[in-house]
């Protein structure tokens, strides 16, 4: 508005002197035309007339550019407010668009601290949750052992189990210390004994219990007598002294082995290699806790001091 009344009040000032001027050059050209010494009124007219004109022309022109001027201004005038309209509505949507931005920079930072605070989470769950499975493993393990060591008890079990079994039948029916299979009595010398004989000295001790030398012939009796000499155990560290004397030998002819009830041996559980009669003098047998349950027979020389297995029938009730 003081932009407008500016540019109205220069354009009244422009007017009143333009008057003033044609108003001048009136009083002038009247003022020369009452003069005493003023030339006659045909020269005059001569004289003044072209410059009167130009002035004229000269006036209008610039009254032209003033108008001109003028209206420029105006129109710079509505311009600027027009400007001025927009920037204050730019600067209001500046501050909008400030605050806004300035609200959703919160909210960022405020879904940045959110985000950092759920990866965080994140992975605290993800380090409890291995965590949870290094321990289940553990867990898994040790079950595993422990179900691994009761088939081991249950397995022991089963055998103790049997062996009571066995020990009841036995009661009454053979001596304490001996055996039983089927309705045979066996003892196996003690294993853990230093007592070592040799073949005819282990036949005199069975015979002092009513007994003699074992004659197996037959693979089922192979199979009890190899688990048995296992379960005893060897009794030494020297595979060659954890024998047990059989009642087999080859005295008579080389390489033709009979039992002591005189039947010759049809099937043999001889160890690989053997019988070798080694320096041709092992004539009798033995046999020794192998892990191939039949292949356990070696010969050797009969004054060698083994272990000794004895057999007799069971009690007649």
């Amino acid at each position: 508005m003081k932009m407008e009344c500016s540019v109205v009040h220069t354009e009244n000032r422009l007017e009143d002197m333009y008057n003033k001027l044609i108003n001048q050059d009136d009083n002038e050209l009247s003022t020369e035309d009452h003069s005493p010494h003023s030339h006659p009124p045909t020269r005059l007219k001569s004289i003044i007339g072209p410059s009167v004109q130009t002035y004229r022309v000269t006036a209008m022109i610039l009254g032209v550019l003033c108008a001109i001027l003028i209206a420029t201004i105006i129109a710079l005038c509505v311009r600027y407010n027009g400007l001025s309209e927009k920037h204050v509505v730019l600067s209001q949507n500046s501050s909008e668009t400030h605050s806004n931005l300035q609200q959703l920079q919160d909210r960022y930072d405020s879904i940045t601290a959110t985000l950092m605070k759920v990866q965080k989470n994140f992975q605290e769950a993800v380090s409890a949750k291995d965590q949870m499975q290094r321990e289940r493993d553990r867990e898994k393990q040790t079950k595993d052992l422990v179900m691994r060591e009761k088939e081991v008890l249950m397995k022991e079990e089963t055998k103790l189990l049997a062996r009571i079994t066995e020990l009841g039948k036995n009661c009454e029916r053979c001596p304490v210390g001996w055996e039983l299979q089927n309705t045979t009595c066996y003892l196996f010398s003690v294993a853990d004994s230093d007592q070592r004989l040799s073949w005819s000295q282990s036949r005199e001790e069975c015979r002092k219990s009513g007994a003699d030398l074992v004659v197996i012939d037959s693979q089922e009796k192979q199979e009890f007598v190899s688990r048995t000499m296992k379960r005893i155990g060897t009794g030494s560290r020297y595979w060659h002294i954890t024998g047990y004397w059989i009642g087999l030998r080859d005295v008579h002819t080389e390489g033709v082995w009979k039992w002591l009830n005189g039947t010759e041996l049809t099937r043999g559980f001889w160890l690989d290699g053997e019988p070798n009669d080694q320096y041709s003098t092992e004539d009798c047998a033995a046999t020794y806790p192998k892990d191939n349950l039949l292949k356990t027979w070696n010969d050797a020389p009969c004054g060698y001091n083994l272990k000794w297995i004895c057999e007799k029938n069971v009690r007649e009730n």
